[in-house]
């Protein structure tokens, strides 16, 4: 019983500090961030974020390596169970929006890292985000090979559907944020994250598919 305690508070432990870092990396990117301040949000010392993850580049990785890994083993699993490419398709928009949704400060660090030449993505980074392209390669090249989708750039259609996703999601907070915002923009704001995911879909398979 003791052991199973002492286990709890060391996951509670790693949550809190892995939120901690997630939130102040968002804020003040891979450069500006300190470990200091990142122990003073999650309410721990340095020596403990040292002991349970290591230093900041290690709790960089272990921050970016959680959610993309995820994503890459939901995306795995889901297309097995798709039938066909379009199915296939369907599930990787999907997943794509859930990560999105369930990691919020993630897509500010990416832009960070998008804007500085991806400097500080580790190496383990880069091979999540490689194995969902590669997903999303192997779902365009199927697709293309039954006649059913166009020749496709994988690169691009996955910035169509994470650019999309993130930026119709900055809309909603600025309309929240700024009631006198233009009332044009508050109407194109979506506010089920179902819906979002289902018009980037529809979107992103319009454009892809053979027509005729």
């Amino acid at each position: 019983m003791e052991t199973q305690t002492l286990q709890e508070k060391r996951e509670e432990t790693l949550r809190r500090i892995l939120e901690a870092a997630t939130e102040i990396f968002a804020e003040d990117g891979f450069a500006g961030a300190r470990v200091d301040k990142i122990a003073s949000r999650a309410r721990v010392n340095k020596a403990t974020i040292y002991y349970h993850i290591g230093d900041k580049e290690a709790l960089y990785a272990r921050v970016l390596h959680d959610v993309f890994s995820g994503a890459a083993r939901r995306i795995s699993e889901n297309m097995h169970q798709a039938q066909d490419p379009v199915e296939k398709l369907r599930t990787y928009v999907r997943n794509m929006a859930q990560t999105v949704g369930r990691h919020p400060h993630v897509p500010p660090i990416i832009m960070r890292e998008l804007a500085s030449g991806a400097r500080n993505i580790p190496e383990v980074v880069a091979n999540d985000l490689a194995r969902i392209l590669g997903m999303l390669d192997e779902i365009l090249r199927e697709g293309a090979a039954q006649g059913l989708f166009i020749e496709a750039n994988p690169l691009i259609i996955h910035i169509m559907v994470v650019g999309s996703i993130i930026s119709v999601k900055n809309i909603n907070s600025i309309k929240t944020r700024h009631p006198d915002f233009p009332e044009f923009f508050k109407r194109m704001a979506i506010d089920d994250a179902g819906d979002l995911a289902e018009q980037v879909e529809r979107i992103i398979l319009t454009g892809v598919k053979k027509q005729g």
